[in-house]
């Protein structure tokens, strides 16, 4: 992901690689190789029994009989923002298409229910079987629990689990292992018998030393591991006992057969979180570490490799949990000094997020500032995006950023992501005056920088709206002075050019925000990745507007890649390249089911970039409408507004008053549209509402169209007729080829209801010529009555045969049966549904209706989904509430 670097992305969804001197546990895994003929396969003891090398044969004889195989390796970091992506990232590596993840319903939407469910469906039409890989799974988040709970329950029938921990975080499996759906191992079967231990001594052992060997480690891998090196003793002992004879083992045998350099040297290697050698030369201010680290033999089998190539290693848990702990009692500076070390180092190396934990984890809060100051708050967003932000604001102290003004600066940006408006603005004040209105920086600061961060700072508190400060960026940030040589110059020079291709795109000046699109990248390299996300997400949306489809669609494909391969940690960017490839298809009539819990995380999309904001809830608005009617649109517009109110974003609040009077407006309440145009006091005048130089084309649109369909509720149809061919004009002259189109339709609809239907047909015909090229289809559905009427009448007359084609085609598209107002369920799902509604078990269902146990979870798993539910008694009540069940 984009806070972490990517070999460690790579370690986390890859088997890990082989020691020089793996012995297979054959018997052990061609046992759990069963695991395709159950549901899953449970692998649970204590640290050091070899769980996760027995994982890992298993995965990859998987891998070689053609089987689909995600791994993961699991830790406390994997919260539900970032469990999906890695899972998704994880079933990827181990061979499952995810291209059909590419459509509307993206497999990065939020929440993590919906990431986990869009992965299941990607996995059932695999309908080979596959398998899911996760090693200690004792380390996830209580949050990320029940989601994979869910999973392991209500996935499809073709996938099966393999889990691996130390005790349970939480999973309810007692009914699987009861059923026999589930297959447990064990401590006492991972433990080595005599002839296993005598085949991992090589035979080197005599029957007397075998014996006393298997007496002493009780079998224990990991004492086998370390004896073998040191020929010491054990015992059998298990849980807090085990954790003491590791600490035994690790502390009077592991370390006592080494020198005292080397036990210094492997207690420094126990404070880094991966055993990278460069960076180990680093900190330590050697040149030799790696190898100082194959001349350990004591550490022979306890530095596994974290991938393939074995470029990275990982200090055994045991050993690194005691031998940090060790130092931290005989030498608490040292330690202290190596994780500041250690977190100079990884910054430099951009790795910010691990640099920031390290310089917690030193006790040392000036340097944390330090480390995060040196990066930019406008840097930071650029490389690693929001998460990032926010794991930077939970690093500072209220110290530090009352003495530095750039952290103050960080934090204004997190109060204002969190929604906490009034304590943003204010601290932004704050700041402004301490700084002389940012022209002075703290002592040792850097004035240049606090300029880039305060423009960025103010695009934030705006909402993402760069239009306010189109007009301003000569004083807040000139160009000169600056060469585009220079890594701070390139900064500025390229936060100008971005804000600018977000004001060009505003204003619809789209030729001008290409341009600025291209400085900026120019200026920001690749390094930079989340700005360029940011950008291309700017130019699809430019695109969209002017109905260039292929470009929009191949500008959101990027997007949409980069939050899957570089920020999984950001599900907000997810929901947002979902909100704009969603809207692209709505343009083209191409919809597609989309769930309940989509439509909730766009609803829930935080309100950060205004224009994202305004696609999120027009498109939550006409799914929900489509899908519930127009009276389940009202409230969600009404809170939408309050909530615009709310963040004081004017920009979105007009938006979204556009939307809530065009939606009451078709549902038969003009009086109340024409409340809350008065309320909103939104402008009458043609002028004012066309407006694109104090306005986005996006509220330009919404408020004009919605003005057109209010004066023609009112009855004033030469004024709706005049605000369309207004509107038409404007649309054309700024090639807003989406807009005109809209624009076309609302005028066609207006001449009809005048009586004019020459020039109805006139505007149809526009229409079609113009949809041709664009491929959008959506504004005649949104009238649809209308536009058949009209499309009939027009193919009665004589037509070239362009437009007679499209014409017929048009129609077509109407004509099409519509999607169903709910879900739609199988006769056997709607079976399965009745015998739940009896209060049968899964068991006795499937002996009811003839089919598997696994099959019955199939078919729950697909009415779950298709419901939008997650339990038996809501899936009941929803078939209930659309006459599904007798």
């Amino acid at each position: 992901s984009g806070i972490v670097p990517s070999w460690l992305l790579r370690a986390k969804v890859s088997v890990p690689g082989l020691e020089p001197d793996h012995m297979p546990r054959d018997a052990l895994v061609q046992r759990l190789g069963g695991v395709l003929d159950r549901r899953f396969a449970l692998l649970q003891a204590p640290a050091g029994f070899g769980k996760t090398t027995v994982l890992a044969d298993l995965a990859r004889r998987k891998m070689q009989q053609g089987l689909v195989v995600g791994w993961m390796s699991l830790d406390e970091n994997d919260t539900p923002s970032v469990f999906g992506g890695y899972l998704a990232c994880a079933f990827e590596c181990g061979g499952l298409d995810l291209s059909v993840l590419n459509d509307v319903d993206a497999w990065s939407s939020s929440p993590l229910t919906y990431q986990v469910g869009m992965l299941a469906r990607a996995i059932e039409r695999r309908a080979a079987p596959c398998l899911l890989v996760l090693d200690e799974v004792d380390r996830l988040p209580r949050e990320t629990v029940d989601p994979l709970q869910q999973l392991v329950e209500h996935g499809p029938g073709n996938l099966h689990f393999a889990l691996a921990f130390r005790s349970n975080p939480g999973l309810d499996l007692a009914m699987q292992v009861l059923d026999g759906s589930g297959l447990v191992v064990g401590a006492e079967e991972f433990r080595f018998s005599r002839s296993e231990i005598d085949q991992f001594f090589r035979g080197s052992l005599s029957q007397r030393q075998l014996a006393a060997v298997e007496e002493q480690t009780a079998g224990w891998p990991v004492a086998l591991a370390v004896y073998r090196n040191q020929r010491a003793g054990g015992a059998e002992q298990s849980g807090t006992e085990t954790a003491r004879l590791a600490a035994d083992f690790v502390r009077r045998r592991l370390l006592r057969g080494l020198s005292k350099e080397d036990r210094a040297f492997v207690c420094a290697l126990a404070v880094f979180d991966w055993i990278d050698t460069d960076l180990v030369d680093r900190v330590l201010g050697s040149s030799d570490a790696g190898v100082r680290i194959a001349a350990l033999s004591p550490l022979d089998g306890l530095l596994p490799p974290v991938d393939q190539d074995g470029r990275v290693r990982r200090l055994h848990p045991l050993v690194r949990e005691h031998c940090a702990d060790l130092l931290a009692m005989e030498a608490p500076s040292r330690k202290r000094t190596l994780h500041a070390a250690i977190a100079r180092a990884l910054a430099r190396r951009g790795q910010l997020v691990p640099a920031w934990r390290h310089a917690r984890a030193a006790g040392d809060a000036r340097l944390v500032g330090d480390l995060i100051e040196r990066a930019g708050v406008f840097e930071i967003w650029l490389r690693q995006g929001v998460p990032s932000l926010f794991t930077a604001n939970e690093c500072l102290t209220p110290e530090i950023t009352a003495s530095h003004p750039r952290l103050a600066l960080l934090r204004t940006v997190a109060l204002r992501m969190a929604s906490k408006v009034d304590e943003a603005v204010a601290l932004y004040e704050a700041v402004a005056r301490r700084t002389e209105d940012f022209t002075r920086d703290r002592d040792g600061g850097d004035a240049d920088a606090l300029a880039a961060d305060r423009v960025f700072t103010r695009v934030v508190l705006a909402g993402g709206s760069n239009l306010a400060l189109e007009g301003t960026l000569d004083t807040l940030l000139p160009a000169a002075g600056f060469a585009a040589g220079d890594e701070r110059g390139r900064l500025r020079l390229g936060a100008r050019h971005m804000v600018l291709c977000g004001a060009n795109y505003e204003r619809a000046r789209f030729g001008e925000c290409r341009r600025h699109a291209s400085l900026a990248r120019t200026h920001f390299g690749e390094q930079r990745r989340y700005g360029n996300l940011v950008l291309d997400v700017y130019l699809g949306m430019a695109a969209m507007a002017r109905g260039r489809v292929r470009e929009a669609a191949e500008c959101y494909g990027r997007a949409r890649r980069a939050t899957r391969t570089d920020f999984a940690s950001d599900p907000c960017m997810a929901v947002c390249v979902d909100a704009v490839s969603i809207e692209l298809d709505l343009e083209r009539n191409r919809e597609r089911s989309v769930e309940p819990r989509t439509l909730k995380s766009l609803a829930e999309l935080r309100a950060i970039w205004t224009d994202i904001d305004a696609v999120a809830i027009a498109v939550g608005s006409e799914l929900t409408f489509g899908q519930q009617g127009g009276e389940a649109v009202i409230p969600l517009l009404t809170k939408a507004l309050d909530d615009g109110r709310a963040i004081r974003s004017e920009t979105l609040s007009r938006c979204v008053a556009g939307l809530l009077v065009h939606y009451l407006v078709e549902v038969g309440r003009p009086e109340q549209a024409a409340d809350v145009w008065r309320e909103q006091a939104l402008p009458d005048e043609a002028a004012a509402l066309l407006d694109l130089d104090g306005q986005p084309w996006r509220t330009m649109e919404s408020l004009a169209c919605a003005r057109v369909r209010l004066l023609a509720a009112q009855g004033d149809v030469g004024a709706a007729d005049e605000m369309a061919s207004s509107l038409c004009t404007t649309a054309s002259r700024r090639g807003l080829t989406r807009t005109l189109l809209r624009g076309l339709v609302l005028s066609m609809v207006v001449a009809e209801r005048a009586g004019d239907a020459d020039r109805a047909l006139v505007r149809l015909v526009e229409f079609l010529r113009l949809a041709c090229e664009a491929d959008y289809v959506r504004p005649l559905v949104r009238d649809r009555a209308a536009s058949r009427r009209l499309l009939g009448r027009l193919l009665g007359t004589e037509l070239d045969v362009d437009t007679r084609d499209a014409a017929e085609s048009m129609l077509g598209q109407l004509d099409r049966r519509e999607e169903p107002d709910g879900p739609v369920f199988s006769p056997r799902e709607l079976q399965v549904l009745t015998e739940v509604r009896q209060g049968r078990r899964n068991k006795e269902i499937a002996v009811r209706l003839g089919i598997s146990l696994p099959g019955v979870r199939f078919h729950l798993g697909n009415i779950y989904r298709k419901a939008g539910v997650s339990r038996r008694e809501e899936a009941v009540r929803a078939a209930q509430s659309l006459s599904l069940l007798d």
